[in-house]
């Protein structure tokens, strides 16, 4: 993972951020966020770079939007 690792960073960053309270939905969405780095792992490992291209733009969606919904809850 060469530039994309900064998309799948950016990710994991964000499932291990602490927040002062959890949201009902954090615990759902960290578990899909790990689940599309296990795929992008393996799809790194497979030399899929399409899948891995698809992969990454999941991940900065999946990115942009946690973020969003942490910076309405004030989290």
């Amino acid at each position: 993972m060469t530039s994309d690792g900064d998309t799948f960073e950016r990710l994991q960053r964000l499932i291990f951020r602490p927040v002062s309270t959890r949201p009902d939905w954090l615990k759902a969405w960290r578990h899909e966020a790990q689940h599309l780095l296990f795929l992008a792992r393996r799809a790194a490992d497979d030399d899929d770079e399409e899948l891995l291209q698809e992969l990454e733009d999941q991940a900065r969606e999946m990115a942009d939007m946690v973020e969003a919904r942490l910076t309405a809850d004030g989290l």
